[in-house]
């Protein structure tokens, strides 16, 4: 396993990160994702998404459906999941099913992921992204091959 590391200074940058971390992600792959609000975390995803075949238009912030699901052009599922608005009971994640979508075939990412909540046998992704005081972003990847 190894770590990348990108500075985006452009979305179009950013965009080519996320087409180099989307050509590293195992197919079902859990990836965590971190980062201030407003730091990027949702557009990374889009980016990703988009390298993946599916719609970036239809890619948004899950903050208040909590769930996602976005169909790539191979018929397999991106699933993206917003944890900011859930408690810091991991009961709670379990009440609306999330392990079973972890379970579930396909790429899953959580935004705002809870320390300690179940993520089944699955080894996570970790992307940290962050502003910069010059605006530009700073993008962390760990445990990708």
């Amino acid at each position: 396993m190894s770590d990348l590391h990108f500075r985006c200074t452009s979305e179009e940058e950013t965009n080519k990160a996320g087409r180099e971390i989307a050509a590293l992600l195992p197919p079902d792959a859990v990836v965590l994702l971190r980062g201030d609000l407003g730091a990027g975390k949702t557009f990374l995803v889009r980016s990703i998404a988009a390298a993946l075949g599916a719609d970036p238009q239809h890619v948004s912030s899950p903050s208040f459906a909590l769930i996602h699901e976005y169909l790539r052009e191979d018929g397999t599922s991106l699933i993206h999941i917003d944890g900011y608005r859930l408690s810091d009971r991991p009961v709670e994640w379990m009440e609306i099913g999330i392990p079973d979508l972890l379970r579930a075939e396909g790429l899953k990412f959580i935004e705002w992921p809870r320390e300690g909540f179940p993520l089944g046998n699955k080894q996570p992704i970790s992307i940290d992204v962050r502003v910069n005081e010059d605006e530009s972003r700073t993008i962390d990847v760990e445990g990708v091959s």
